[in-house]
């Protein structure tokens, strides 16, 4: 089995990290300015990637790694989500709402845009 994933190439600090991973597609956003935060560029790069499942903790904790503040990166993988933060990740099942609340919540502390936070 494989997990899935979404990233945006401008939240990364280390782009190496993508070497661990298969697109599966890229394309360009362009976003809303009403959508923004002030530290955003107009225009992501989202890139929807997969891996293999038996290495699904080991590339989620690099991605932590290499990920900047204040963005966050999907993953999943059977009936489990991630939602991997710089240095921090949310680890749930899907339908466990406390947990991705608290994901949420800690997105608004650390200053993601509400509206970003839509996961």
């Amino acid at each position: 089995m494989k997990f899935k994933g979404l990233l945006l190439k401008e939240g990364l600090n280390d782009l190496s990290v993508l070497d661990l991973i298969k697109t599966t597609k890229e394309e360009k956003w362009n976003i809303p300015n009403e959508r923004l935060a002030n530290f955003q560029p107009k225009i992501w790069t989202a890139i929807l990637f997969e891996g293999e499942g038996k290495k699904v903790e080991e590339i989620v904790e690099k991605l932590s790694k290499a990920i900047k503040e204040k963005w966050y990166i999907n993953v999943s993988f059977n009936n489990t989500e991630y939602v991997i933060f710089n240095n921090k990740i949310f680890k749930y099942e899907k339908g466990d709402d406390k947990t991705k609340q608290e994901a949420i919540g800690y997105g608004r502390k650390v200053g993601i845009p509400e509206k970003q936070l839509d996961w």
